[in-house]
């Protein structure tokens, strides 16, 4: 809903450096949503400085650059300009060059050197005469530019205080249209663009931010006024939210079939499941089929979340989930082929990057965990948008084709181009059992650097959430998810495959750390019960989990990976862990067996750690001690844990052929090479990671 925003312009945090002031305003504007969406808007301040090739004192234009996040901004996120060499440019454009042709220029004008590059919408800002501007995206604004008669409302709710501009691309044309108005509007204070959003400008920076305020304010002010029903109709009683098991069940059914659906040409792709109030009271109304067809408007939703969405039944069976798709990709060519140029880049991913679900929400689609969620709150401010411009008027989307020139806009074809491989497990959802300090830790560790989203889940769930917490700082919360997991227990693996499902959309990979020892009685016994517990932790749990996953990687049709956890001792005969070792035998013998079972789409491998003691949950300091009695390794009471974990592991090591301890970080290095698509012709296969023990060597 479209709120009034408050000041957050607190003048003791403010540098008296100009540039730290524009930053400071940026991330101010950036962070809240009800000014402008994630990634986009852009600011700018004219100043002074000191031209390091002539010493004199020049006006220097620093504008936002190109990417980026305004709420996140830093100084290497501003490109700054010559604002005469930039304006001079004006000659270029008067001779013929075209819009895409201009926007190389502008780097040209870099002052200092500065190698960020400049916003497609420089223009914008080099053309105000005002030192500080700032042009936003507010939900509440667009309402007005993408209103029928949105000319006449902004005369109205503005006066002359805002003067409106008709749709045009971003570009030195829009500019120059700018500084006309400008021109043409002595008493304006900023100025509307038609299905865009609104730019302004004031003489510093902290006026400039209460008056970027101040016009969002007026627009909510008076969408509120005007709103005496509900702009989106009556609500259609056959699509109320369905009860919150109802739809996670519909969720959990449907999502596994949608990311294997809309994956291409052999990219995955992230979910984001969006059950918030806005979007499911809008899917109730009887506007919402219209709505929903014409598109979007403001030019920064589309490129994510495409000219439109999809709507599916939550009781959609397989068939019509494939013949939904279908009837999509059709579509979606078509308008390609309607309005595609020349020069056009070839055709992207014809699938749906938004799934709008009536009684149950939203699930967006992108190549991450943090771009799908922003690609669903993109389509949020388009129902907001939507909201008001039916409050006040009626809606409009872009015309088609407009809508087509922004999506395959050779600069944003360019800017994709630009962006950074991506990393090996990139698009790969992992469920990482057993989470815990030492391997657990390490393993998520490698995944996330490689950009893998993780869910973390040990049968301690506080254990999963202080890790998961102190992951998502380090890796961001998008990409980190936890739960507990008993892996003895079907139901409960169960529901963890649903909250993987239910976040992320789906699963790629498992890896099980999850093994139980228990050391023997003082007589070298182990109880019965304790026999029985071993086998269910070490074997009988692995083949629940990995049955699970089977099932889920099947309704994905994607393939998948998993990689188990054996144990050197399940090849090496040792006295006082009958048990264990047994049933880390019989792990090997799973993998095989399941590599069978499973092929040709799911690999199955293990990982078979020597003795791993620093870090490790199965290490406590009362075995560590017994150990180091029974080694008659020197010691101290006094020593502490890590400290007596390190002695331990520097005799294990003397006893392995290239003399160094086996470490978390090196059984995570195996566990995550068997996780990626190096070894891909690789299944059935068991990993040693022991530093070199000859009794465990292939028989």
């Amino acid at each position: 809903m479209n709120t009034r925003v408050p000041s957050r312009w607190q003048t003791e945090d403010v540098s008296s450096d100009p540039v730290e002031q524009l930053i400071y305003a940026s991330n101010l504007l950036g962070s809240d949503p009800r000014i402008t969406n994630y990634g986009g808007g852009n600011t700018s301040f004219k100043v002074h400085a000191t031209d390091p090739l002539t010493g004199d004192s020049v006006p220097v234009l620093w504008v936002k650059a190109s990417g980026g996040d305004l709420g996140s901004a830093k100084r290497a996120n501003f490109a700054s300009l010559y604002q005469d060499k930039f304006l001079g440019l004006s000659g270029r454009y008067d001779a013929g060059l075209s819009e895409d042709e201009m926007v190389p220029l502008y780097a040209q004008c870099a002052f200092n050197l500065n190698p960020a590059a400049p916003s497609i919408d420089t223009p914008l800002h080099g053309f105000v005469r005002a030192a500080a501007v700032s042009h936003m995206h507010s939900d509440a604004v667009i309402s007005i530019a993408a209103s029928e008669n949105g000319e006449a409302l902004t005369k109205e709710v503005y006066g002359d205080r805002m003067f409106w501009l008709p749709w045009k691309r971003p570009g030195f044309e829009l500019g120059l249209m700018l500084k006309k108005g400008i021109e043409e509007n002595p008493n304006a204070v900023g100025a509307m663009m038609g299905s865009h959003g609104f730019i302004c400008w004031a003489d510093d920076w902290q006026a400039c931010y209460e008056l970027t305020l101040d016009l969002i304010n007026q627009a909510v002010d008076f969408i509120e006024a005007r709103t005496t029903t509900h702009p989106f109709g009556e609500v259609v009683s056959s699509r109320t939210p369905l009860a919150v098991t109802e739809a996670n069940a519909a969720l959990t059914r449907l999502l596994p079939k949608l990311r294997g659906k809309v994956a291409h040409n052999g990219q995955r792709l992230i979910a984001c499941v969006d059950q918030s109030e806005p979007v499911l009271d809008f899917l109730t109304r009887e506007k919402s089929d219209h709505l929903i067809q014409l598109g979007t408007s403001c030019p920064d939703h589309f490129l994510r979340t495409k000219i439109r969405p999809l709507v599916l039944a939550a009781d959609a069976d397989d068939a019509a989930i494939d013949a939904a798709l279908a009837d999509f990709r059709a579509e979606y060519a078509a308008y390609y082929d309607r309005c595609k140029q020349a020069d056009s880049p070839a055709m992207r991913n014809p699938n749906p990057s938004v799934i709008l679900i009536p009684g149950v929400g939203m699930v967006s689609f992108n190549k991450n965990a943090k771009e799908a969620r922003v690609t669903g709150e993109f389509y949020r401010n388009a129902i907001e948008v939507m909201r008001g411009a039916e409050a006040i008027d009626r809606y409009t989307a872009l015309p088609e084709q407009e809508a087509f020139n922004i999506e395959y806009w050779l600069l944003e074809e360019a800017k994709l181009k630009r962006m950074p491989p991506e990393k090996e497990m990139a698009r790969k959802v992992v469920l990482l059992i057993g989470a815990g300090p030492g391997i657990g830790y390490a393993t998520a560790e490698r995944l996330l650097q490689q950009d893998a989203t993780v869910v973390l889940a040990d049968l301690n769930g506080e254990l999963a959430q202080t890790s998961g917490m102190q992951l998502s700082q380090k890796y961001g919360a998008d990409n980190v998810a936890w739960t507990s997991i008993d892996i003895t227990n079907r139901e409960s693996v169960q529901r963890a495959m649903e909250t993987v499902t239910l976040r992320f959309g789906g699963l790629d990979t498992l890896i099980n750390l999850a093994a139980v020892f228990f050391p023997p009685d003082t007589n070298g016994r182990l109880s019965d019960t304790l026999w029985t517990k071993t086998y269910e932790i070490n074997l009988v749990g692995s083949y629940i989990i990995a049955d699970e996953a089977a099932s889920l990687f099947g309704r994905q049709g994607l393939g998948g990976d998993i990689v188990l956890t054996s144990s050197a001792n399940a090849v090496v005969s040792k006295k006082g862990s009958v048990a264990y070792d047994t049933s880390k035998t019989a792990v090997n013998h799973l993998v095989r067996e399941l590599a069978v079972e499973l092929a040709p789409h799911i690999r199955v491998n293990a990982v078979a750690p020597a003795t791993v003691v620093s870090g490790s949950q199965m290490f406590p300091r009362d075995r560590v001690l017994a150990s180091l009695a029974k080694y008659d390794i020197p010691h101290s009471e006094s020593m502490t844990d890590e400290e007596l974990r390190d002695q331990l592991a520097a005799f294990y090591a003397q006893r392995t052929m290239l003399k160094k301890p086996v470490t978390p970080a090196k059984v995570a290095d195996a566990l995550y090479l068997l996780a990626t698509d190096r070894l891909n012709l690789t299944t059935g296969q068991v990993i040693a990671v022991d530093a070199g023990l000859h009794e465990a060597f292939l028989r």
